[in-house]
């Protein structure tokens, strides 16, 4: 799949060093009118996850809310015992262990130790929404390869500057994020994700499985949604207790 991706992005660049050609711009439609995006103020759904990683698999279910902009609320249980819950917003992060009775708050440092990556609020949102990073340049240019439509981006800045990733994304039709690829140019970390089985729910087509792969760290992850709502508040509150203990960073 790397390969394959690479071999996308090469292209795209042996193209735009071509001399430009006189066209009707009316003929293709610009990134703005083909890709998706978030037409709701809430959403949440149920996640059911089989995860695995070097050859040890867990599987467990996590309950989503999003708050579009504003707040993420993450609650992760096992057999109905709530394993721990995360709550984001644009600045901050709590995240609270059930079973080992501690907490973290504080910045999205703590994701980018986890998941290796330079995660912000924006990217996760849009990762668990389906669309495009809104807080990145407009580097990404169009690709059709063997029927299928791709826009990447050999590197691409957030508009602070303080992360460049090499992205690939394909394009389905009626405008949905089908395949999304994304390597940290500084860790060089990997992260891909693929969006299945797309439904309509409330005039909104929407995924209803997704599949994480995170090459380097020998991660796979499949995510399978049910009880997709829009504009529907839900829970966001997050309580940390006294007694537990506060993670430190090092």
């Amino acid at each position: 799949m790397k390969q394959f991706i690479q071999y996308i992005i090469i292209a795209a660049l042996l193209l735009l060093s071509l001399p430009a050609i006189a066209q009707d711009s009316t003929q293709i439609p610009s990134k703005e009118e083909v890709f998706p995006k978030i037409t709701y103020d809430w959403v949440s759904y149920q996640m059911k996850i089989s995860l695995e990683k070097e050859e040890e698999k867990l599987s467990f279910q996590c309950f989503f809310v999003n708050r579009i902009d504003s707040i993420i609320y993450l609650n992760l249980n096992r057999s109905g015992i709530e394993l721990a819950r995360v709550v984001l917003t644009p600045d901050s992060v709590i995240y609270v262990n059930k079973l080992e009775h501690e907490y973290y708050a504080g910045g999205y440092v703590f994701l980018r130790r986890v998941f290796g990556m330079p995660l912000d609020f924006d990217m996760v949102q849009s990762l668990l929404n389906g669309v495009d990073f809104k807080n990145f340049d407009d580097s990404l240019h169009r690709v059709e390869e063997d029927g299928k439509l791709y826009y990447v981006a050999p590197q691409r800045a957030n508009r602070q500057g303080t992360v460049a990733i090499m992205q690939s994304i394909e394009i389905g039709e009626r405008g949905i994020i089908l395949d999304n690829d994304i390597t940290d140019l500084k860790s060089m970390r990997d992260f891909d994700i693929e969006y299945e089985d797309y439904t309509i729910i409330d005039s909104i087509p929407f995924f209803t499985k997704f599949e994480v792969e995170m090459e380097a760290d020998e991660v796979e992850m499949e995510v399978s949604l049910k009880n997709i709502r829009f504009n529907v508040a839900g829970p966001t509150a997050i309580r940390i207790p006294e007694n537990f203990k506060e993670i430190e960073l090092p």
